[in-house]
């Protein structure tokens, strides 16, 4: 129990902070998206789902093969290891239009795989997805503008298996 514990309250902060950094580095680099959920703050929810495709807050995960099977034409044998890239199945491009676009015209799709899926779905999604709602929703409507300092670049958390800034430092109007 105390194990779960941990990884609930570990992993939950790390996929907020992601989701939240990744969503301000990408709207300060795109005023023009800025504008528009400025001018339709409903579009915060497809935006945000656009971010986790595109930016997930975690690169993939570990998965044990448990019975010979064949994933993509490559036989997979009982006991191999795989290491799930979330980006590559987030931007399929036949499952997305444009995989590398941020659209926010795109029918609103949770299919990303940026919280997993099945048995391993992150069961904090729905907490993260808000918590990162009413971040951004405050940030733009309480700022003019914003962009990304520029006597700062974007640091990223060293991590083979976390995607988020470890310090993201951005200029209010």
């Amino acid at each position: 129990v105390v194990g779960a514990l941990v990884i609930l309250v570990g992993a939950g902060g790390e996929s907020t902070a992601g989701l939240i950094g990744n969503a301000a580095r990408i709207l300060a680099e795109r005023p023009d998206v800025q504008a528009q959920l400025r001018r339709d703050p409903a579009l915060v929810v497809r935006f945000l789902e656009e971010v986790l495709r595109l930016e997930s807050p975690f690169r993939g995960h570990y998965r044990h093969v448990r019975r010979d099977t064949e994933l993509g034409g490559v036989p997979l044998t009982a006991g191999d290891h795989l290491l799930l890239l979330w980006a590559a199945a987030n931007r399929d491009p036949s499952e997305f239009d444009d995989p590398d676009e941020l659209r926010l015209d795109r029918r609103l799709s949770t299919h990303h795989v940026a919280f997993g899926r099945g048995l391993h779905f992150c069961l904090g999604a729905p907490l993260a997805r808000l918590e990162a709602r009413c971040a951004i929703e405050a940030l733009v409507t309480r700022t003019k503008s914003f962009r990304l300092d520029p006597n700062e670049s974007p640091a990223w958390q060293p991590s083979l298996f976390v995607r988020r800034h470890a310090e993201l430092r951005l200029e209010l109007t």
